[in-house]
């Protein structure tokens, strides 16, 4: 019975990665073609999930101002959390944005 247990929640955890892996990539998709607006709802959705690259996606986004408003704080805070779960280029990032200041 356990083992039935944890094995759905493999797949459950399995399927929700990969669906936010989806988003991201529709978001990365809908940045590259300057469609900002559909792209920072992509992000958030996977985000949301965890993924590490929609979330350093976001940093960007705040950090210059593309389709939201410029916020060095959120960008901050959305840098933490890709470098929280391991994203490889968000501590530079977050280096980076604080020599700016």
């Amino acid at each position: 019975m356990i083992v039935r247990f944890i094995g759905l929640i493999a797949i459950f955890l399995s399927l929700s990665f990969q669906l936010a892996n989806a988003d991201n990539a529709k978001g990365e998709e809908a940045y590259e073609k300057g469609d900002y607006e559909l792209a920072l709802s992509e992000f958030i959705k996977a985000a949301e999930e965890e993924d590490m690259n929609a979330q350093y996606n976001l940093g960007v986004m705040y950090e210059h101002g593309h389709g939201v408003k410029q916020s060095f704080l959120k960008a901050d805070e959305w840098y933490q959390l890709a470098a929280d779960n391991g994203h490889p280029d968000a501590p530079t990032a977050l280096q980076l944005l604080y020599e700016e200041f």
